[in-house]
């Protein structure tokens, strides 16, 4: 099963189960690591709507980095994950089973200078019906007191789609990222961090297992993402606030904002309690549920070229409330484990949304251990 559009929640949690404890998404200039390390974490992922277990994920995944000499690392990481479940064929009705495997690597290369780095870095990702290759590079570049640093991240991908029931065969997608950065010390206790993010693809954006699913075949995307990390001195816990604006030419429009509060506990514990706030407008051609024809879906408009009945394209809100601990075992190994649980509901969003959609509920569970030496 590709996971192939805004809303998709796989892609997210996954990159979220390779995260490294102890590192903020903030940091100042790099400098060549002393340390390697090597990790293990392992995500269990369920949804579900009212009466129905939807999607099962389970996925563990390596993630190592080795320096070379004082200026260069290397760095990557594998994951395998099983996808089991069912699925909606439109909005959230008629779920059709499903079951898949992805094996996903990558790998990095960074050299350390005095005022920044440079990096490149080549991924892959399989499935039963969906390949996928990317290239990317990037730099930093900080002033002499280290406190400001300017990035710029780029990639290339390039996927080959072939669905189980061969409803199109050898469709490609292209897709070009770029990522602009700022990170700023203000104090000893603040440093924020700014990005403006482009992208641009072009090629099958539909989804083959979708009812009455016909989406342009180009997309473009911005991102504008804020972040703020603020030390507490006095209570040993960092306050980590974000806030991200989304916008494409299929017509969504979404915020993100997000809270953490990371407390350090005595005995060598961090706790941190999180919260989250998703809200996302329709897509242009998005075709909303309509209760009078239940069971069967809805028709798109006479004459309409586009049209789509995924609910990940309606107008819809959701929370995710999470929970981490961490644990320090000595000065080399960190154990963490993390519960978040995710609802979606259409009257969440700005100016509400869709009353015939049922709301989607999930839970994930991240556990991991990371070790340097």
């Amino acid at each position: 099963m590709a996971a192939t559009e805004q809303g998709t929640l796989a892609p997210a949690l996954l990159a979220a189960a390779l995260a490294l404890p102890g590192l903020s998404p903030l940091a100042q200039a790099e400098i060549a690591p002393v340390q390697g390390y090597v990790g293990l974490r392992v995500l269990d992922y369920q949804d579900s709507q009212p009466d129905a277990e939807r999607v099962r994920v389970k996925a563990p995944a390596l993630t190592a980095l080795v320096p070379l000499g004082t200026q260069w690392s290397l760095a990557g990481s594998w994951i395998t994950d099983s996808i089991s479940g069912a699925s909606p064929l439109y909005h959230s009705k008629s779920l059709s089973r499903l079951h898949d495997v992805r094996h996903a690597s990558d790998l990095s290369l960074t050299h350390y200078l005095p005022h920044g780095t440079w990096r490149v870095g080549a991924a892959y990702s399989s499935e039963s019906d969906f390949l996928s290759r990317s290239v990317s590079a990037g730099f930093t570049r900080s002033d002499e007191s280290k406190n400001t640093v300017w990035s710029l991240q780029t990639a290339v991908t390039r996927d080959l789609i072939n669905p189980v029931n061969r409803l199109v065969q050898n469709e490609t997608r292209e897709t070009v990222d770029v990522l602009a950065g700022l990170t700023q010390v203000l104090s000893e206790s603040d440093i924020v961090q700014v990005q403006l993010g482009w992208s641009q693809s072009q090629g099958y954006h539909s989804d083959p297992y979708k009812l009455l699913d016909e989406r342009p075949r180009q997309r473009q995307r911005q991102t504008l993402q804020t972040r703020w990390n603020h030390h507490i001195q006095d209570w040993r816990a960092t306050l980590r606030s974000a806030y991200r604006l989304f916008r494409d030419d299929w017509g969504i429009r979404a915020h993100t904002f997000e809270l953490e509060h990371v407390q350090t506990l005595p005995g060598d514990f961090k706790l941190s309690p999180s919260v989250r706030y998703y809200t996302q407008s329709a897509a242009s051609f998005y075709v909303d549920a309509d209760g009078s024809r239940s069971p069967f879906a809805p028709m798109p408009p006479a004459g309409a070229r586009y049209h789509a009945l995924d609910q990940r394209l309606s107008t819809f809100g959701a929370f995710t409330l999470g929970l981490k601990l961490s644990y320090t075992f000595n000065e080399q190994t960190v154990f963490d484990l993390r519960l978040e649980h995710y609802e979606q509901r259409s009257a969440w969003a700005w100016g509400g949304g869709s009353p015939n959609l049922l709301p989607l509920r999930a839970r994930s569970l991240f556990w991991g251990v990371t070790h340097w030496f």
